[in-house]
């Protein structure tokens, strides 16, 4: 009997705090693929996407206001890599350089606002992607060109 009980909580142990979170971080991504058709140097990447907000900002802010936002390489295929994706420097990367997530490389890492000076901090990942986003969408607009959503809702539509 006793064996039994230690062995028992060995296992929930294990399988508790162990298993199941590699199991939870395995499905959980800032980012979902949802396809992955575009080839170059260092390997394939996804050409539709799904933006969600980070792990730790859900965690904070409970409920999301908005829904993740859907997002098309070959829509912005007239564009070259470097217009969005860079360095650390902030100079523009392409084809010849493997391209990271902007959380991962510690660009845009801040994935919580604790304050409004932090929400005007470039390393906060809603920052970022509004700024580069919605920031070409409203150029374009203002040059006459077709371009984009600019409106929270027009981005933010659910597309899952």
């Amino acid at each position: 009997m006793r064996k039994s009980v230690v062995i028992g909580t060995v296992v929930a142990f294990f399988f508790g705090f162990l298993v199941l979170p590699s199991i939870y971080a395995g499905l959980t991504t800032q980012h979902e693929e949802k396809d992955q058709d575009m080839e170059y140097e260092f390997g394939s990447y996804a050409d539709e996407w799904m933006l969600y907000a980070p792990e730790e900002y859900v965690e904070e802010e409970g409920e999301m206001e908005y829904d993740p936002v859907p997002f098309s390489h070959t829509v912005h295929g007239d564009y070259d890599c470097g217009e969005c994706h860079h360095d650390e420097q902030g100079d523009p990367l392409d084809e010849t350089n493997e391209i990271t997530g902007c959380m991962s490389e510690g660009c845009h890492d801040m994935a919580v606002a604790e304050d409004a000076d932090d929400e005007r901090d470039i390393r906060y990942f809603e920052k970022a992607y509004h700024d580069q986003c919605m920031d070409c969408h409203r150029d374009m607009t203002r040059e006459g060109e077709e371009t984009g959503p600019v409106a929270c809702n027009d981005c933010h539509t659910g597309g899952e």
